[in-house]
């Protein structure tokens, strides 16, 4: 019984800790794909974001048809971010995410790379995936391109991102990964709350 007692206070505990994790926005934003949206908000440059890439990757193909995962790149105003947030949507336009995605932080993070243009990027994308630089260059400085930057630009607004990375679910809740207790949490929380949205 005292057994009980204790799991039942643990659990309790454990929710709550959860529920303060994470904020609910005033108003539901639409979301994208069949299972739950998990939106990851982050960018090239951000150290803690390249330590975020492969959790975030395993959780993704460990939760599978649950979830549809949509990447987002952020700014910040930061022009050296704008670039990096062209070459993701860029990479992304031309079919070549898989190829470059987990390079781009690798590059950065353990190679010291640095991509201060479109030019810089296309020569890189080119030198790992079947691309030509004009082409690369061509999508960065796409209205496509410039499209989803703004777009990015007015959803780190609604969902009040504070930092990268940020984890949104359900285009109703973001998580606090530092009130989650660090990254590994922060998909905690966000596993507990797409199991919500899926009951």
């Amino acid at each position: 019984m005292a057994l009980s007692a204790i799991a039942l206070i643990t659990a309790s505990a454990t929710a709550v800790a959860q529920e303060q994790a994470y904020r609910t926005l005033d108003a539901p934003l639409m979301t994208d794909g069949d299972g739950v949206e998990v939106r990851e908000f982050f960018s090239y440059a951000c150290p803690h974001c390249a330590d975020f890439e492969p959790q975030i990757r395993a959780w993704t193909e460990r939760m599978g048809d649950q979830i549809t995962v949509v990447h987002t790149p952020v700014t910040f105003g930061r022009n050296s971010w704008e670039v990096l947030a062209r070459a993701y949507f860029a990479a992304d336009a031309l079919g070549i995410i898989q190829d470059t995605h987990t390079l781009m932080f690798q590059a950065i993070h353990q190679q010291g790379r640095q991509f201060s243009d479109a030019e810089a990027v296309a020569e890189f994308y080119a030198s790992v995936a079947d691309v030509s630089e004009q082409d690369v260059v061509d999508a960065m400085n796409s209205f496509s391109v410039t499209s989803q930057i703004n777009q990015a630009n007015r959803l780190v607004g609604e969902y009040g991102v504070p930092g990268t990375p940020a984890v949104a679910v359900a285009g109703k809740y973001l998580i606090d990964v530092r009130a989650a207790g660090g990254q590994a949490g922060m998909l905690e929380v966000a596993e507990s709350l797409v199991s919500r949205e899926s009951e």
